[in-house]
């Protein structure tokens, strides 16, 4: 047996008789992932799989950090132990696993070395799987922007999305998810019905993600019936070749699972930073009414409220032509009031960056054309929508696309069914993506208090955050904290407001000071699906973000984060449902040190939000 391991956490890779490859993942001695099969079968010969025998073991410990552009922390760890396994089949073809350890779990992956006797490949089927005790809860989700179901592991159905929680019956937790993928179809798990509380990997074939048929109107296409997940999809490849990391972040509370994001950042290849000094994240406003004047009215509101950027978002070039053909999008005659070169020119005039949104049926035929126009229109940056995922080929043109909008100095924001597997590490112009059941869906308390402990691990989600909007399904402290509970770089402020819906809030203040980008991110505490507290700071302040599911509970905040012997004054943006106002949020300050507990009861679907400064610095201002 082979092992890998790195503080509590460790996988281990063996081979039975027959040459067949297994591992396990372990967390403090305890087999969390029960042992499980790993293999590649390819098409027209015969599957990588079995009658291997173990030819060569190096080892490698790594011990260091990085510093992100941006990102949950000013600095990450990057220290690791890896294994790497050759292996040889009777047919003298050669397969490499590698294994690594973490601090936040642990990881594999298949590398085809150059070889003569494998020069060119079709990987048909994983044999990768996810064996667990039985007992083991999921939280099975059907699409990106789906719903959380929790069921037992062997009663899981249809094709679910990741990152994928598995809850073990004897207390601890496992998420999969899958980092590093830029050629190579995407993954989603399914259930192995050959056995028992296993679960394995599906090659998506799928070209959109699950939506609803109102999602597309206006858009230019239709979702035809045979997109469904259940379609696979093959990868291409010659050696030398290596597979998209298959991921296992490990936790023994709930709470251990928030924030946990590195992982994925560090199995994705870095960047150069100095090429990438024009990224600069914050937050934005969308343009609801796409003219001239109410653009004008948008970068007003940013900049008297401390944002950075609008959003034109589908539609302001319109849709389909006459011929029912995607409307070049480079266009400024657009059948709209809206002069774009203007708007561009008065939002630099008040500091404010414009990024436009174009979907797939406009960018697969016009992107190489618009991107030189869109630069010297002075844009900030683009919204990719409705971009095709699943196969290895729509994985290949949105990093492509990606790659060309880096050329030209652009952001990008990708919408829809792309999920994060660290590419913006890899291409830090990448600011965010959906991927998410965001709050244009108005979803559920215990959806929001799902997110942080799953979805989140993958990397920055835009989940479009509402505020003034009736359809809200919870309150509006609620809605304040997920500000700090929502991590992305490119956040989305009052998606279904304009700025003639403020009526003098106060605690819009809250989201004012609010940044998007932190220097620490810690996981307070919390149960998937019930509550989540998590602080973040930024520079000396302090942000916490306190969010509830349906059920009304008391719940306490340690503030041990807090540097001792400071004071600290803590701002409290808490649910005051007897206020006579129409977000019945209620403000109030304490003064606070490392050792204060705070205690808030928490009101059904509600929450708290809280913001934290040193007095001394306040006393100076």
């Amino acid at each position: 047996m082979v092992e890998a391991s790195y503080g509590e956490n460790s996988i281990c890779l063996s081979l039975d008789d027959s040459g067949k490859i297994w591992y396990t993942v372990k967390r403090n001695g305890a087999e969390v992932v029960l042992p499980s099969r790993l293999g590649l079968h390819l098409a027209d010969s015969h599957p990588l799989c079995d009658r291997f025998t173990i030819t060569k073991v190096t080892k490698r410990n790594v011990a260091g950090t990085w510093k992100p552009i941006y990102g949950e922390r000013a600095e990450i760890d990057d220290s690791f132990e890896e294994a790497t396994v050759c292996v040889e089949d009777d047919l003298g073809r050669r397969m490499e696993i590698r294994l690594r350890a973490y601090f936040e779990g642990t990881a594999l992956q298949y590398v085809i070395p150059e070889q003569e006797k494998l020069k060119s490949f079709t990987i048909i089927q994983e044999d990768t799987s996810f064996t667990f005790p039985e007992g083991s809860l999921a939280w099975e989700e059907h699409g990106v922007e789906g719903e959380y179901t929790i069921k037992q592991v062997g009663d899981v159905s249809g094709y679910c999305e990741r990152p994928f929680a598995v809850q073990l019956p004897e207390g601890g937790y496992v998420l999969i998810h899958e980092a590093g993928l830029t050629d190579y179809a995407r993954m989603l798990i399914v259930k192995d019905e050959e056995a028992e509380n296993t679960l394995k990997v599906h090659l998506s074939g799928h070209l959109c993600g699950l939506f609803r048929q109102d999602d597309y109107v206006g858009y230019g296409f239709t979702l035809n019936e045979d997109e469904d997940d259940s379609i696979s999809s093959s990868v291409e490849g010659t050696t030398p070749f290596a597979t998209p990391w298959r991921t296992f972040i490990l936790a023994d509370h709930a709470a251990e699972l928030l924030c946990r994001s590195d992982m994925v950042l560090n199995l994705s290849e870095a960047c150069n930073a100095e090429d990438y000094t024009y990224v600069k994240p914050g937050k934005a406003l969308r343009d609801m009414l796409l003219s001239t004047r109410s653009a004008f009215a948008c970068i007003d509101f940013c900049a008297d409220h401390g944002f950075q950027y609008i959003l034109f978002d589908g539609g302001w070039y319109g849709s389909l032509d006459s011929e029912n053909k995607a409307i070049d999008p480079r266009r400024e005659d657009s059948d709209r009031d809206l002069d774009v070169r203007r708007v561009i020119s008065y939002g630099k005039e008040k500091g404010i960056g414009i990024f436009l949104y174009v979907d797939r049926t406009a960018a697969e035929p016009y992107l190489d054309a618009a991107l030189p126009v869109w630069k010297e229109w002075g844009i900030a940056g683009i919204k990719l929508g409705f971009v095709k995922v699943g196969p290895q080929e729509s994985t290949r043109w949105l990093i492509d696309a990606v790659k060309k909008c880096h050329e030209y100095g652009l952001m990008v924001n990708i919408h829809d069914a792309y999920r994060p597997t660290g590419l913006s590490r890899t291409y830090p112009n990448v600011l965010t993506q959906e991927g998410i059941r965001g709050n244009e869906h108005f979803p559920t308390a215990a959806h929001n208090t799902t997110l942080p402990f799953v979805r989140f691990q993958a990397g920055a989600g835009d989940y479009t955050l509402c505020y003034f909007d009736k359809r809200l399904k919870v309150t509006h402290a609620h809605m304040l904290a997920m500000g700090v509970i929502v991590y992305s770089p490119m956040q989305m402020m009052f998606w279904y407001d304009k700025p003639s819906d403020w009526h003098g809030e106060e605690e819009i203040e809250f989201w004012e000071r609010l940044p998007v980008t932190w220097d620490e991110s810690i996981g307070i505490s919390g149960e998937i699906g019930e509550y989540a507290i998590i602080a973040r700071r930024k520079d000396s302040k302090w942000f916490i973000g306190c969010i509830n599911n349906e059920n009304v509970r008391t719940v306490k905040i340690p503030l041990h984060f807090l540097n001792a012997g400071n004071k600290y004054t803590a701002q409290i943006y808490e649910d005051v449902p007897e206020l006579e106002t129409r977000t019945k949020v209620g403000i109030r300050s304490v003064e606070v040190t490392n050792d204060s507990i705070l205690e808030f009861h928490l009101e059904s679907s509600g929450g708290s939000a809280i913001y934290l400064e040193p007095i001394s610095e306040l006393n100076n201002e």
